[in-house]
């Protein structure tokens, strides 16, 4: 199997994965209300949301992918239901319908019955994934709430499903994601030992190559998401056809500051100014070890206490400076000394800029924006 993951924002990155089954049977047993996003951890552009309180289901819904979610739901289960076009994904799916049955002056029975295969068809997915990244909002509901259900009730219909979208997971992790036909030959040669219809298996050759996802596939073939996915499984197997995500992020890249110091008051300090502001910060409490770290890591920008145990910042930064990969990088020295030869001695060593003790976060901010951006080396008075 060929699949291209979309590439993890950097928030994500630090969070910790977990199994959303078992989230949502531990909010569902402990009576908590909220809402519930778990984020598909091998494709980060696929998110799903439950609502619910006091061990209810209220809704669930994808948090993106509307125009090709919905048409196929509402044509698979409710064929003569007709939304307008287009659907924006910059809302919930939630406030969408309410809008339309409000302006429509749907019977409010059958647009319960909407709302529950809505949320049985979001559920398969959410209990499907075998890991993602969690976000839960205590008291965040919905407004009107229109349904309110047992979670075994709208589960069990659903079970086999939900189970053998499990099973599939190895393979197909969402219909959201984008199959896409890498060998047309070899696929039809497959296909027809399998169904024996070549105009079929043609038109699906075809439409395999217009970067649709499962859902889009399945409206356009009138059949079912997971049939399709077990259908196209063997082909992806065998690298026939590759997986592509729903839609690839951007890889946020924060740019990392090295802090050598041996306080740790200090430390925590730099750590709380940048890192809000979107910096990664290196910490290094040991001088005499920074170097090959910094090595290792080539920051952005180093900032480097003067006064330290071992071996001073003086004789660190020339240290810094004799290294080929890292002789470019900015280094700012953090200080208590305001004293001209103590500015004269840190410029000698080849130190970029210099900020006294006590500073605050703005101050650390901005010199630390300024450097970065300009990627400046060479040594000057601040």
């Amino acid at each position: 199997m060929t699949y291209t993951p979309s590439l993890q924002t950097a928030a994500q990155q630090d969070k910790p994965q977990v199994a959303p089954a078992k989230v949502l049977q531990k909010v569902i047993s402990e009576q908590r209300s909220g809402r519930i996003t778990i984020t598909d951890s091998r494709d980060p552009s696929i998110s799903w949301r439950v609502y619910l309180g006091g061990g209810q289901m209220h809704f669930a819904e994808s948090t993106m992918g509307h125009a090709e979610r919905l048409p196929y739901i509402l044509k698979k289960h409710l064929p003569d239901f007709r939304l307008a076009e287009p659907l924006p994904n910059n809302t919930s799916e939630y406030s969408l319908l309410c809008n339309y049955w409000q302006s429509q002056n749907l019977p409010l029975n059958f647009f319960r019955k909407l709302l529950a295969l809505l949320t049985q068809e979001a559920l398969m997915q959410f209990l499907a994934l075998p890991q993602g990244y969690l976000t839960f909002e205590p008291n965040v509901g919905l407004d009107p709430l229109l349904l309110s259900a047992a979670f075994r009730q709208l589960v069990l219909p659903v079970r086999d499903q939900i189970n053998q979208w499990a099973q599939l997971q190895s393979v197909i992790g969402s219909p959201f994601q984008r199959p896409h036909l890498e060998d047309s030959d070899q696929f039809l040669k497959l296909a027809w030992q399998e169904s024996g219809n070549g105009r079929q298996m043609q038109n699906m050759a075809n439409l395999l190559e217009q970067n649709l996802c499962f859902y889009e596939l399945a409206t356009q073939t009138d059949r079912d998401t997971l049939t399709l996915a077990t259908d196209l499984a063997p082909a992806i197997q065998s690298g026939v056809i590759s997986l592509h995500p729903y839609q690839v992020i951007e890889a946020t890249v924060r740019p990392v500051i090295a802090c050598v110091d041996d306080s740790q008051t200090i430390q925590q300090f730099v750590k709380l100014s940048l890192e809000a502001e979107g910096f990664e910060v290196l910490q290094l409490m040991d001088p005499k070890q920074a170097l090959t770290v910094l090595i290792e890591q080539q920051p952005n920008l180093i900032l480097m206490d003067i006064e330290m145990p071992k071996m001073d910042g003086y004789e660190l930064c020339r240290m810094v400076r004799q290294v080929d990969m890292l002789k470019e990088i900015p280094v700012v020295m953090l200080t208590g000394r305001e004293g001209i030869i103590d500015r004269m001695r840190a410029r000698m060593s080849g130190c970029t800029a210099y900020l006294t003790k006590p500073f605050n976060p703005q101050e650390l901010l901005a010199l630390v924006q300024k450097l970065t951006t300009s990627g400046a080396a060479i040594p000057q008075e601040v």
